[in-house]
Formats: C-alpha cells, sequence, structure tokens
C-alpha cells in the first residue's frame, strides 16, 4: 500500500529554539513542494532538527531519554516549567498532529497523537507508516551533514536496512520468523508418547540452540569489529603515507624506492610465473627423465609403432567376400578376423603413439640436457631478482624506520597501523575458529556431547538440525518441520537476491548521480553493505561526503516509486564547492515532493538560483531570527508577512529572504 507523507508545520514554545511556527502550506492550505527555512546560526536549527527527529520517530520516550537530555531543550535562562512541540502532518491525506509535551520539573516528555479518532496519550502513528516513522529511518529524511559522514560508517547508519525498509524487503525475513514462530507454537502443546523422554530431548535442543546463537552473534560481532578495524586501518594507512612524505625531499625519495619496489616485484613474478610454467616439463627437471623420454621413442622405433597398418583394416576385411590371399572368407573366418583386430592398433592409438614421437623427438631430440640447464639459468635468475627485491624493500623500510625515529607524527601513526594490524589477527583469528567442521564430533552420540565445547558454526548447526529430529519424531511433527524448512529456504534465497540485486541497483543509479554532481572527481561507491563502501578509500572531504549522501537518497526515494516522503535538509549547500552548489540545487527539487531546507545566508549564493531554475513551482521564503539582531528588526517588523514573539522575528518574504544576511548571532 502506498504511503504519501506531507509535513504541514509545526509549533514551539518554551524551548530552546526560539518561539516559532512554521507553516509549509499555500494560501489554499496545500502543502509547498519547496519551504526554506533561513535561520542564523546560533537561531535553534539543530534543536528544531532533534525536535522533528523525535516527533516523527517517537524517540523521546523517558525509557530511551534521560532527565539531563530533556533539560537541554528548556529556554536558556527560562523560568517556565513546561515546553511544548507541535507537529503537524498530512499522511495519506489525513490530519494527523504529534505534540511532545515537556516538564522540565521532572524531566520528562510526553507524547500525545491527535488523528481522526480524535487525541490519544503517547506515539500512535497509522500502521501504514510505522516503518517509516522510526528512529533508525527517520534520519534518512530529516538529513544533516552528519548523516552524510555516517551513511560511511558501519558503527553509526545502515544504510542496507534503509534501502530494505523502504523495498520492503524486511517483510521476507519478518514472514521467515512468523512460520518459525507458528512452527513452534504447534510443537509447543504437542503431547509426545514418552513425555520425559520429549522433555530432555527438548532440553537438549535448547542447549544446542542456545550456544548456536552465541555462537552466531560473536561471529556477527567480530566481523563488524573486522570491518570497523579494516575501515580505521585503512584510514591510518592514508594519514602515515601523508604524514611520511610532507618533507618534500623524503617524499621524492620515498617514490622513487616505492617505484623501484613495484617494478622489482613485478619482474619477480613473471620470472617465477616462467619458471612454475617450465617446471610442469619433467625433462627440464633432469637429464635423467630426458634421457628416458629419448630412449621410449627410440624403443618404439626399433620395434616399428606404429605401423601402417591399424585395427580397421581388418575390420573392413571382415566384410569383404574373399580375403586378401584370394580364399573365401565363410562366417567363421569373419568371426576370427574381427576377434583378433582388437590385438592391433586402433587410429586413435595411432595417432597418440605418433604425437608422442613428435613431441618426444621436439624436447629432447637435440640435446638431453639443454632443457635442464635452462630452467637452471632461469632459477638462478629468479633468485637474483628476489635478492634485487629484498634489498630495495629493505632500502624501503628504512627510509620509513628513518622518517619514524625523527618524527613523531609519523611513528604515531606506525603504532597507530601496528595496534590496528594485531587487533585485526586477533580478530581474524577468533573468526577461523568459527568456520570449518569438526570431524571429530560424533552425532550417533550427540546426548553425550557438551554443546559448549563446540566452536565450529557448521558443527552446531548439523548439531541443531539433528536434535530437532529427535523432537520432532518423538513429538511427531517431522512433517511440518520439513515444511518449514522448505519454505524459510526459499524466503530466505528470497530476501538475499532481492537485497543484493535493488542494493547493486542503487548502487549503479547513484554513482550516475555523482558523475553528474561531481564530473571532475572520481569517487564512486564500491558497495551497499551495511554502510555505503566507497572505491579505494574510507572516506572523502566534507563536501564529497554530502554529494555522495545526496545522490544516494536521491535514488532511494525516486526508486521507491510508491513511497513519498519529505526530505527535510539542515545546511543543503554549506560545505560544498561553489561549482558542486548549482548541480546540489538542481537535484533538490528532485529529492522528494515535498523539500524543506535549513539555510544560512551564505550558502545562497550560487545554491538558490540553481535551485529556482530547477523548479516551476512556487518556493515558500521563510525567515527567523532571534531578537537582538538590532540591524534587522526594524525592516522585518515593517514586513507585511512578519509575526514577533517573545524572543523571534519571523518574515515569509523572498525579497527579505534574499536581502538578509546574517551567518551568526549578534549581541
Amino acid at each position: 500500500m502506498s504511503s504519501t507523507m506531507y509535513i504541514l508545520g509545526w509549533k514551539a514554545q518554551g524551548l530552546r529554539c526560539p518561539d516559532h511556527e512554521i507553516d509549509c502550506r499555500d494560501s489554499a492550505g496545500t502543502p509547498r513542494s519547496i519551504t526554506l527555512i533561513q535561520m542564523p546560526n546560533g537561531t535553534g536549527k539543530t534543536t528544531t532538527l532533534s525536535l522533528l527527529r523525535a516527533a516523527l520517530s517517537g524517540s523521546a520516550t523517558n525509557e530511551q531519554w534521560s532527565r539531563a537530555r530533556v533539560m537541554e531543550f528548556q529556554k536558556r535562562g527560562g523560568s517556565d516549567p513546561s515546553g511544548l512541540f507541535e507537529l503537524r502532518l498530512l499522511l495519506n491525506d489525513k490530519r494527523v498532529t504529534i505534540i511532545l509535551d515537556f516538564d522540565f520539573e521532572y524531566g520528562r516528555i510526553y507524547y500525545k497523537t491527535t488523528r481522526a479518532h480524535g487525541q490519544i496519550e503517547g506515539f500512535d502513528p497509522p500502521a501504514d507508516f510505522r516503518r517509516f516513522m522510526n528512529e533508525d529511518f527517520v534520519k534518512f529524511y530529516v538529513f544533516d551533514g552528519e548523516l552524510a559522514d555516517n551513511l560511511l560508517s558501519r558503527e553509526h547508519t545502515d544504510a542496507q536496512k534503509a534501502v530494505e525498509s523502504l523495498f520492503q524487503i524486511h517483510l521476507l525475513e519478518k514472514l521467515s520468523q512468523k512460520i518459525s514462530e507458528y512452527w513452534d507454537e504447534q510443537t509447543r502443546n504437542v503431547t509426545a508418547k514418552d513425555q520425559t523422554g520429549y522433555t530432555r530431548r527438548t532440553n537438549r535442543l535448547d542447549k544446542w540452540r542456545s550456544r548456536q546463537h552465541e555462537l552466531e552473534q560473536r561471529q556477527s560481532d567480530y566481523k563488524s569489529e573486522l570491518a570497523i578495524v579494516n575501515n580505521n586501518l585503512l584510514e591510518q594507512q592514508a594519514k602515515y603515507d601523508n604524514q611520511i612524505k610532507k618533507e618534500a625531499d623524503r617524499a621524492e625519495r620515498m617514490r622513487a624506492a616505492e617505484t623501484s619496489v613495484a617494478k622489482l616485484e613485478q619482474s619477480v613474478h613473471e620470472s617465477a610465473q616462467g619458471v612454475l610454467d617450465t617446471i610442469r616439463d619433467p625433462h627440464a627437471i633432469s637429464p635423467r627423465f630426458a634421457s628416458a623420454m629419448y630412449e621410449l621413442k627410440q624403443g618404439l622405433d626399433r620395434v616399428k609403432l606404429p605401423e601402417s597398418a591399424a585395427r580397421e583394416f581388418f575390420e573392413e576385411l571382415a566384410e569383404e567376400e574373399t580375403c586378401v590371399c584370394g580364399r573365401p572368407i565363410d562366417p567363421q573366418t569373419k568371426l576370427a578376423i574381427k576377434e583378433r583386430a582388437r590385438q592391433y592398433l586402433g587410429s586413435d592409438d595411432v595417432s597418440l603413439l605418433n604425437n608422442m614421437k613428435s613431441a618426444i623427438t621436439e624436447a629432447v631430440g637435440q640435446s638431453r640436457s639443454a632443457a635442464a640447464n635452462e630452467l637452471s639459468r632461469a632459477i638462478d635468475a629468479l633468485s637474483d631478482k628476489v635478492g634485487a627485491e629484498r634489498k630495495a624493500r629493505n632500502e624501503l623500510d628504512d627510509l620509513k624506520l628513518d622518517a619514524e625515529r625523527s618524527d613523531p607524527d609519523v611513528m604515531h601513526a606506525k603504532e597507530e597501523i601496528d595496534r590496528l594490524a594485531a587487533e585485526r589477527d586477533h580478530l581474524e583469528a577468533e573468526l577461523d575458529c568459527f568456520d570449518g567442521k569438526d570431524e571429530m564430533i560424533r552425532f550417533d552420540r550427540i546426548g553425550s556431547i557438551d554443546p559448549d565445547r563446540i566452536s565450529s558454526i557448521e558443527t552446531i548447526r548439523e548439531g541443531v538440525g539433528i536434535l530437532e529430529e529427535q523432537v520432532e519424531e518423538a513429538a511427531g511433527t517431522l512433517s511440518l518441520r520439513r515444511k518449514r524448512n522448505i519454505l524459510t529456504a526459499i524466503l530466505g534465497e528470497a530476501h538475499n537476491g532481492a537485497r543484493h540485486h535493488i542494493a547493486s541497483e542503487i548502487k549503479d543509479e547513484t554513482n550516475r548521480r555523482i558523475t553528474m554532481l561531481m564530473p571532475d572527481n572520481r569517487i564512486r561507491i564500491e558497495e551497499i553493505d551495511h554502510c555505503i563502501v566507497l572505491k579505494g578509500q574510507a572516506s572523502g572531504s566534507a563536501g564529497e561526503n554530502l554529494s555522495v549522501a545526496y545522490a544516494f537518497l536521491a535514488t532511494l526515494f525516486n526508486r521507491s516509486g510508491e513511497h513519498e516522503l519529505p526530505f527535510i535538509v539542515d545546511s543543503p549547500a554549506n560545505p560544498i564547492d561553489y561549482d558542486i552548489r548549482s548541480k546540489i540545487g538542481q537535484l533538490a527539487p528532485a529529492l522528494a515532493e515535498q523539500f524543506i531546507a535549513f539555510v544560512i545566508s551564505s550558502e545562497r549564493e550560487k545554491f538558490l538560483p540553481s535551485l529556482q531554475r530547477a523548479t516551476d513551482k512556487e518556493i515558500k521564503y521563510i525567515t527567523l531570527f532571534r531578537k537582538g539582531a538590532t540591524r534587522h528588526e526594524d525592516k522585518a517588523a515593517q514586513q507585511p508577512g512578519c509575526v514577533q514573539t517573545s524572543d523571534s522575528f519571523q518574515v515569509v518574504s523572498e525579497a527579505f529572504f534574499s536581502e538578509f544576511q546574517l551567518d551568526s548571532e549578534e549581541e
């Protein structure tokens, strides 16, 4: 079922941000496609974005938010014990209002939700929108620069999960879980013929399942830790390379040494490949092999093999009426000729012997020792090249060691690389313990095996399967389990296939958008696996990361088809170079049906004109600033669209928006 969400507006009172009310609709009450809210730094953009995320996700519960965190939203110097944030939404053409009531006296927050059936306590969005209105997913459409960096990090954001949620691939996993739950429910209440035996088998199965879950969780944790370590190691290696080459003279010597090592390494590889190819010829290993091969050929020549006569001659003769000697061929003679023809060489054998003799002549006909001598020279040359490569590597290592001793920054980077490498090796060793199969385990004695002594996941899974069959045999549910296994296997295969296929398509489309945004930049996505993985680098500059994030999210939301979500962004072009700002402005209207951006005056240049050219829809321009910016207050008060609160001015005007210049609060 399609899901369409629009933000109609919001209101804040008694909170750290200025008291204000934003209306994202036009005069007819229809949501504007583009709303730009200009707020100088320090006006409460971060607070407002946090409130929007909390209202959209239901995350500001008293279980998740501590008293200290709640108190961070109290107005500075304010004495009011309460605050309020009210978000107005249009969900599938139905009005929904979510209210956050702040109780600063006790440091608590209370949700209220108003829908068609009235207002209720708590966070209660319509069922169709709950998968979009949770803390993990809201961050993808209430966007800031921090998310751009987090999209490239496994520690923070699961981009793969967003893809699965938006395209509902996760429902395949949920369906698989439901099937397993149904099977558990059906087997739980079955009375076994031998209740004691059934209980004993069930307890044993539970213990093995517990061990399986423990091992799989540890494996997953180690893999996540290893991905983080490898990412950090890549970053640290880049930092080390930059530090060690920051001096021009040292950098030049390092480049020369690295070039020398690379060339010698390639030469060693090519020579080693040649030696390996030659060793495949037995006559090159030793002259004795060559002599034996030659004697074989000589022996064949002495006995005149292969002869010109072949088996086919006798088989054809048997079909004649008269033999070559002139005697008639009766049935008995015909049978004798056919049986004795087997003693002679067929055409395939003749061809084989001829080819073998030719090959021996070509290989060792001139000299029995030439090939072995040539192999010996090739091995000596390879040894010399290996020595030269080792010497070049030692010289490169000496340069690095000198740099480490003379430069504390280089030494620190090297120590961090060594620490991370040791951590990586440890994690890889731990992961190796989970692989393979314990061949020593005899499952015919599974009742006496302690699963806590097993570290092989494959072995544990096999044991769990055997124990499940034993339990089901006792409970009479074996047929049902087989059906469950078939269904869950089909769903698992469908889930993996859909996930990889969609992620691959999104990756390709995102790379095309990156090319349009940054045609002269080679940064590209390698894969989407939990996080966005870049080709050949862990991360880019702030502007590059933001551009990659925009391209990814634009692809994500445009590919979903039936779902329309708003896109709310903080400082859409602030850290981006001028030449890319205009492309971001062109992209913004295509990000979502509703685009809401918080901007500062300095990022209007290049971004705003391209945004205006890219859309034929009317843009709503709102400027909000705290009282105290005296040089703007008088002018704001004269605007027909000006609204004043106790601590802010708000003006709805394109002209005022374009002329306003204030990137930080005035004291």
